[in-house]
C-alpha cells in the first residue's frame, strides 16, 4: 500500500443530519499522505455528505476532522488553501472559454496574471484541452468538462484532491481518461480522496477502499482485503473428464483441502482450501497419479462485488 505512514485526513466521531435524517453517522477513518483513498458505496450512503464536510462546504452536526494538521470546524480558509475539488456535477461557468474558467479560478486564488497564464496552459495541455481552450465550456462534452473541472481545481496546487464521482456518466474512452489523470497526479505525490459506485474504479485505482452504507462504514481495507472478509477459504475449480466417484471422497482426505463439491453433471469440482502455497502442483499430481484428465485448474477468488453486496445486503437504493 502506498502512503507515506502520515495521516494527513483524520476524521473522528463525524456526524451529519438533516432533520430527522442521519446522512453520515460518527464516522472514523484516517488517511495516509500520498495515497488514493476511496469511498465506495451505493447511492445515498453518505459519500457525498461526507466529502463535502471534509471541503468545508457543509458543517458536521457532531464530530470533527482535521485536514493536514488544520481543524475542519475552526480553520476551513486553511484548508481551502491546501485542497482541490472535483465536483460530480460541473459547477465552473458554462459561458466561458475553458481558459477564462481557468483564469476566473486563478484570480480567486490571487495568481499573478503571468502565473495563470503558465499555469492553465499547463494545465490545459495535461488534460487534453488546450486545442479547445477558446470554446466555450457549455458546449464541451461530458468528458471534456470533467477533465477542466479537474484542471480547474489544479490552479492551486492542492496537497489533497478531492474527486467525487468524477466519471459517472461519461464515455468508457474518458472514464479511463480520468483514471490515467488521477494515477498520475498521485505519482506525483498527492493524496486523492475518491468517491465512486463502480467497484471495479475502486479496485483499479485506489490503495485503501472504504465501504459506505446508511451513512456508516461497513468494511475498510485493500481490495485484496476486503474479498477475504467474506471467507476464509481460497476456491480452486477443477474441470475434469469422466471422474470416478472415489476421485471426491480423495479429494476431501487431502490434508490442504476443507471442501469438495461438484457441478455440471460431476465434471466441475469446487475445492476450498485455506492456503494457496503449491496447491496447483498438489492438484496437479493428486489427479495425474489417478490417471485422471484434468482439463483445466483455476482459483477463483471473490470479487470486490461480492464483498459490496454481501455488506449491503442486496437493496435497491433511490437516487
Amino acid at each position: 500500500m502506498k502512503g507515506s505512514g502520515r495521516n494527513i485526513i483524520e476524521i473522528r466521531n463525524l456526524t451529519k443530519k438533516f432533520g430527522s435524517f442521519t446522512a453520515v453517522d460518527k464516522i472514523n477513518l484516517k488517511v495516509r499522505e500520498g495515497e488514493i483513498f476511496g469511498f465506495l458505496g451505493p447511492n445515498g450512503a453518505g459519500k457525498t455528505t461526507t466529502i463535502s464536510m471534509l471541503n468545508t462546504l457543509i458543517k458536521p452536526t457532531s464530530g470533527t476532522a482535521t485536514i493536514d494538521g488544520h481543524d475542519m470546524t475552526g480553520e476551513g480558509i486553511h484548508i481551502r488553501n491546501i485542497i482541490g475539488v472535483v465536483p460530480q456535477t460541473f459547477a465552473l461557468f458554462p459561458e466561458l472559454t475553458g481558459e477564462e474558467n481557468l483564469a476566473y479560478i486563478g484570480k480567486l486564488y490571487g495568481l499573478a496574471q503571468e502565473e495563470i497564464k503558465k499555469k492553465s496552459e499547463y494545465l490545459l495541455k495535461e488534460v487534453s484541452l488546450y486545442d479547445h481552450r477558446d470554446r466555450i465550456a457549455g458546449v464541451y462534452s461530458g468528458g471534456m468538462k470533467q477533465r477542466l473541472s479537474l484542471a480547474a481545481s489544479l490552479m492551486s496546487n492542492p496537497k489533497i484532491l478531492f474527486m467525487d464521482e468524477p466519471t459517472t456518466g461519461l464515455d468508457p474512452q474518458s472514464r479511463i481518461r480520468m483514471r490515467e489523470l488521477t494515477k498520475q497526479l498521485n505519482r506525483q505525490g498527492m493524496t486523492i480522496v475518491y468517491t465512486t459506485h463502480d467497484m471495479d474504479e475502486a479496485e483499479k485505482i485506489c490503495d485503501t477502499i472504504t465501504i459506505m452504507d446508511k451513512g456508516r462504514i461497513a468494511a475498510q481495507g485493500t481490495a485484496e482485503e476486503l474479498k477475504h472478509m467474506i471467507t476464509k477459504f481460497h476456491t480452486i475449480e477443477v474441470e475434469i473428464e469422466n471422474p470416478s466417484k472415489a476421485i471426491f471422497e480423495e479429494l476431501k482426505k487431502l490434508s490442504f483441502v476443507e471442501k469438495v463439491e461438484s457441478a455440471q453433471n460431476g465434471e466441475l469440482i469446487i475445492i476450498s482450501v485455506k492456503k494457496k502455497d503449491a496447491v496447483f502442483y498438489k492438484l496437479s499430481d493428486f489427479f495425474h497419479r489417478r490417471k485422471q484428465k484434468v482439463l483445466e485448474i483455476r482459483f477463483v477468488e471473490p470479487s470486490l462485488e461480492d464483498v459490496f453486496i454481501e455488506l449491503t445486503k442486496k437493496d435497491l437504493r433511490d437516487g
